[in-house]
């Protein structure tokens, strides 16, 4: 049943016949409901999509928080996990023979406005990561701006690590622990970004530092 809101001539939310009035993020819109039908089978490219989806759904589980913060600004009509669904469906999804892989060196967990990390190095040591980067920007309100790293693993066995609010910019340099128990040769791909501190949850655009290899 359809409510009205602020008096006659306000706004119409709920169901009124085969349609459903709704508000979204501030932006009402209309929709139809579905028409059900239990025995209908998927078409080959309607398969294709929902197998590229429930795909792109399992690498994003891991690290939700993170893509939540990293996207967050990026549409004004859609969530941070939103975002980065649609974005890295269409850009980091390479099919295969088997199904799909992940294009680790197109995948972003974070978009934005902020400048990127440029020159980044990265060492490994005593079971840690030692990241440095350089600082071009000449705004001195960035400085303040916040790491967030990730450490995404090629085996879906194996566990994410992310880190949030990290270092400053203007420190130059961060660091992230390797996961505890991974076997020698086991390969984890590293990204990083800024976020913002001064309440605007700008971020920038995640960087792909590489592949590290456990030694």
């Amino acid at each position: 049943m359809g409510r009205v809101t602020n008096g006659a001539n306000g706004p119409i939310s709920g169901k009124v016949g085969s349609v459903v009035f709704c508000k979204w993020k501030g932006i009402d819109y209309v929709r139809g409901l579905p028409r059900i039908n239990k025995n209908r089978k998927p078409t080959k490219s309607q398969a294709k999509q929902r197998s590229k989806f429930s795909f792109m759904q399992e690498k994003l589980k891991p690290i939700v928080p993170l893509v939540r913060l990293g996207f967050m600004n990026y549409a004004t009509n859609r969530t941070g996990h939103n975002s980065a669904m649609s974005y890295n469906l269409k850009e980091a999804v390479l099919e295969t023979t088997d199904g799909y892989e992940l294009d680790y060196e197109k995948f972003c967990f974070s978009k934005g406005i902020l400048p990127p990390p440029e020159g980044v190095q990265v060492e490994q040591k005593n079971k840690k990561l030692y990241i440095s980067w350089k600082n071009t920007s000449i705004d001195s309100k960035l400085n303040r701006n916040r790491t967030m790293l990730l450490l995404y693993p090629e085996d879906r066995l194996t566990f994410a690590e992310a880190k949030q609010f990290g270092n400053c910019r203007f420190e130059l340099h961060d660091e992230i622990a390797l996961p505890a128990g991974l076997k020698i040769g086991t390969k984890l791909h590293l990204y990083l970004s800024f976020f913002a501190t001064d309440g605007s949850n700008n971020s920038s655009d995640s960087v792909y530092a590489g592949v590290i290899e456990i030694q």
